[in-house]
């Protein structure tokens, strides 16, 4: 694939939301990392395009959460915070535990077979060593099948909402937690096709409240404006620092052109 080079790649999307679009996956996949300093002319230089839809996306991003603009020094990457994690824990668990009960109770054999072969691919994937990026393709396409298997098109749009932000959050935990989690979709897997619906929707209530400790146990999270602590599950009180890492510096990394990331 060639690199970027403005509004002639790009026909269908409007330039603005091609731009959000691009940083937004550099961000999910951490190519752009907590604290790294986001340079308006860099980033504009790097994709092909003009300063301003980059200065629009960077302004939308900010509204969302992603990063921080901050006056006279430029914008940010945030560390998710601990009410972002919360949230977003607290919303996934709604979706995908009533999406795994519906799934239960609507979808058919071949669903069922679908979704057993995602678990299946996973596992001998793993086994074979591929890289973490593939392991958290098998994730999303698991998460998205169970949302398809309900047919309930709210359920579907809210969940691919929060998919986004589960391949921010766990893109540096991919290949610490896949065995665990895989013997968990598979279970969920065997519930929806066996179509045990309670069962079904308190084993992907289990899986979601297991991530959420995994990822509390082992990553940083920040409060806004400030430099990210550490937060378990067992909280701290407020205001503590458990190992408090030292500041990252400011830098901007390269940013990879198109054919290496898209």
């Amino acid at each position: 694939m060639t690199q970027v080079s403005g509004a002639d790649h790009i026909q269908a999307v409007p330039l603005r939301e091609h731009v959000y679009g691009r940083l937004q996956e550099l961000l999910i996949s951490r190519t752009l990392a907590p604290g790294d300093h986001l340079v308006e002319e860099r980033l504009a230089a790097e994709l092909g395009v003009s300063r301003g839809p980059v200065r629009e996306a960077l302004q939308r991003l900010h509204r969302d959460g992603w990063i921080t603009l901050r006056p006279r020094h430029g914008a940010f990457v945030n560390q998710p915070t601990r009410q972002q994690v919360e949230e977003f824990f607290e919303a996934r668990e709604v979706v995908e535990r009533s999406a795994a009960e519906l799934a239960a109770q609507r979808c058919t054999p071949e669903d069922a077979e679908a979704l057993l072969a995602i678990c299946d691919e996973a596992d001998a994937d793993w086994a074979r060593g591929v890289p973490t990026q593939q392991m958290a393709g098998h994730t999303a396409r698991f998460h998205r099948t169970v949302l398809l298997c309900a047919r309930n098109h709210l359920l579907l749009e809210f969940g691919e909402q929060l998919s986004q932000r589960s391949r921010w959050f766990f893109a540096p935990l991919v290949g610490t937690i896949a065995p665990r989690a895989w013997a968990e979709h598979r279970e969920v897997a065997e519930l929806i096709a066996a179509g045990r619906a309670a069962e079904a929707a308190t084993a992907m209530r289990v899986h979601v409240e297991r991530s959420r400790d995994s990822y509390l146990d082992t990553q940083l999270v920040g409060d806004a404006g400030t430099e990210p602590v550490a937060f378990r599950r067992t909280r701290a009180p407020s205001g503590s620092r458990a190992g408090a890492p030292a500041r990252r510096p400011h830098l901007s990394p390269p940013i990879p052109r198109a054919s290496e990331t898209l």
